[in-house]
């Protein structure tokens, strides 16, 4: 075996200047309104046939000014909450099309977004927490928001691709917002409008020898593999022990399925955390039915504590032995014995105190109300003590579960090779069994899969957007 030496003393290796490019920022205005309210849709139509011109779509965000009438609460996922439905398309053929967009990225946020980020970085752009089941107090007035637009295939390419700006059809962004009752938490409607709304982005742009180089070694066909979102529901009667449901997923490479499942009454309801707030629904064994094979082969049991669940969703999401990530799930508020205060599983004020465990609550009807709060100190007593009262409790739930379904990866990721399970003319089913519930709930299912985007601007090509899932 050759012997070599550290990449310490390899002297002669060394950075290459890159080829001859620069980068620019643009801001791109919605293209259909200067001003929007709950339910309507922004379309933001990003430019094309501009040559040798890339987006940088990991650099990409949504700027949009919100006001509103009365304060209001944001959700955990801050201000990807106003968004219901993402949809990315050109020249009439469909990138994708999220439906619960925000209840996805709740989802996503609590278990890929570390809590420090969402209390500092992410507070200011998003309006996010990080130590509460709950995201940022907005006052009365405007606020400005910068929204990465994530989970979505442009900004999910494997490996990391730019996406060409010179095919001959725009690539059209759609964003429809949510209502007020399902976006935020407020005491009564907040008046929520949206102004100012663009997309501020990165741009690269070769010089012409730069881009001859590229299109001589694609021969001027860009084939770029991304892996995307789709969405299917399920409704859970109250009581109902058992559900199979049909999903509709067909795609040619399935990677995983993520499963929330939220108290059907706290939906669309002012008072309450909409998105974020999910439950057990007394869940006890689950599993997948594609084309009458059970995935995975033995379901997986839920148990006292979840451990199993939350061990699965690790794996589906390549972090079972990521030892430096943490989860924003777990930051249930527990009221101390005795004292007017509480705790969450970040904050040991009373560490012999019992911590709350959001992610097994079950979803009680009427839960979803509160991120918790530490009681007011009252006025004195007559012996001069100081009299307190009782901390609150955080009721929100934050149980979801997902189900890996590649194969032939080392290490659950991989740049060269996709291996998701086909569902193409498949029956794809959910099998639940539950246990005591007295909610009613509605289940959402995402499904992420592998799609591949095609442009073809050689002599013979058409120039614009192909897919195929």
């Amino acid at each position: 075996m050759a012997e070599v030496f550290s990449e310490s003393l390899a002297y002669g290796q060394m950075k290459k200047r890159a080829v001859s490019a620069r980068s620019f920022r643009v801001r791109i205005p919605s293209s259909n309104s200067t001003s929007f309210v709950p339910e309507n849709t922004i379309v933001i139509d990003l430019p094309a046939n501009l040559q040798n011109q890339y987006f940088n779509m990991n650099q990409l965000y949504i700027k949009m000014t919100v006001t509103s009438t009365a304060a209001y609460t944001l959700d955990r996922c801050g201000a990807l909450g106003f968004i219901r439905r993402l949809q990315i398309s050109t020249a009439g053929a469909q990138i994708c099309d999220i439906n619960n967009y925000n209840v996805l990225a709740c989802a996503m946020m609590d278990t890929s977004a570390d809590p420090a980020w969402m209390g500092s970085f992410g507070k200011t752009l998003l309006g996010t927490i990080g130590d509460a089941l709950t995201g940022a107090q907005i006052p009365i007035g405007s606020t400005t928001f910068c929204i990465p637009l994530v989970l979505n295939p442009l900004a999910q390419t494997t490996p990391h691709r730019m996406i060409p700006a010179f095919g001959l059809s725009a690539l059209q962004i759609r964003l429809t917002l949510d209502s007020e009752a399902n976006a935020v938490k407020a005491a009564g409607a907040p008046g929520l409008s949206f102004s100012g709304v663009e997309c501020v982005a990165y741009m690269t742009e070769l010089s012409a020898a730069s881009q001859a180089l590229v299109n001589g070694a694609t021969g001027g066909k860009y084939n770029i593999l991304a892996t995307s979102w789709m969405q299917s529901g399920a409704t859970l009667a109250a009581g109902v022990n058992s559900l199979t449901s049909n999903l509709g997923f067909s795609v040619s490479s399935c990677e995983r399925i993520v499963m929330c499942s939220r108290p059907s009454g706290q939906i669309n309801s002012q008072n309450f955390y909409s998105l974020g707030n999910r439950g057990t629904a007394g869940l006890q064994e689950y599993s997948y039915l594609i084309a009458n094979e059970q995935y995975p082969a033995r379901p997986i049991l839920v148990g006292d504590r979840g451990a199993e669940s939350l061990a699965e969703l690790m794996v589906a999401n390549h972090s079972l032995v990521d030892f430096s990530r943490g989860g924003a799930f777990a930051s249930g508020y527990q009221g101390v014995a005795g004292r007017g205060y509480g705790q969450t599983q970040f904050s040991g004020v009373d560490p012999a105190a019992a911590k709350a465990d959001a992610f097994m609550l079950v979803g009680a009807v009427g839960s979803g109300s509160t991120a918790g709060a530490a009681a007011q100190l009252l006025t004195a007593a007559a012996d001069g003590d100081p009299v307190t009262g009782t901390a609150t409790a955080s009721n929100v739930g934050t149980y979801q579960n997902s189900v890996e379904m590649e194969s032939g990866i080392s290490d659950g990721k991989s740049n060269v090779i996709y291996s998701g399970i086909s569902t193409i003319a498949s029956t794809v089913q959910w099998r639940g069994i539950y246990g005591a519930h007295a909610s009613a709930f509605d289940l959402d299912f995402f499904c992420q899969f592998t799609v591949l985007l095609s442009l073809d601007t050689s002599a013979g090509g058409s120039g614009v957007w192909s897919v195929s899932v």
